[in-house]
């Protein structure tokens, strides 16, 4: 997945390059697509998938549509079981850069909220023994703050602390 994930970003990176230079603007109407890894899962051990949207509706406010995707798993003694988390839901974030005098024309401040569900789902292999699903499918909410940096108009790699889905979250987006 890591191979995927590098290749992803290369390609992008040689689409944008083409770009003279880069601004953390948003305007109105802007479409920025962002995938990435969490790093730890609030509900069990994993790697997080994340993809997200986020429609500029206007210089300050964007919102969109989150997936999350994770799997756990643990064997030992002859058991194996495994946790999987779909997460999903909207998040809505307030860009700061209008409110802020930066050096930069590259750097987007934001912080936001998300409301969502995560669907969980259990598997055991091993010998007989009653196990109760501790992680149940549920409404989540969550805060996080974040930072985008744009290596062109176009292309940027972004990190994000929260609450939610990963307490750090590293990625990449693409402003259509």
């Amino acid at each position: 997945m890591k191979k995927v994930f590098t290749i992803f970003c290369f390609s992008l990176m040689l689409m944008t390059a083409r770009e003279a230079s880069a601004q953390a603007e948003i305007d109105k109407g802007n479409v920025l697509l962002n995938a990435g890894f969490g790093f730890g899962y609030y509900y069990a051990g994993g790697v997080p998938i994340l993809f997200s949207a986020e429609f500029a509706l206007n210089d300050a406010i964007s919102i969109g549509p989150y997936l999350g995707f994770t799997t756990w798993r643990q064997s030992y003694f002859g058991y194996r079981y495994s946790y999987t988390f779909v997460d999903f839901g909207a998040r809505g974030s307030y860009h700061f850069n209008k409110h802020l005098n930066l050096n930069t024309d590259k750097l987007d401040l934001y912080g936001g909220v998300m409301l969502g569900y995560r669907i969980s789902s259990y598997n055991y292999d091993g010998p007989g023994i009653d196990y109760d699903d501790s992680y149940p499918s549920s409404v989540t909410g969550g805060l996080f703050a974040g930072a985008r940096w744009y290596f062109t108009d176009r292309f940027s790699a972004n990190a994000e602390l929260g609450y939610g889905v990963a307490p750090l979250y590293l990625g990449i987006s693409f402003k259509i």
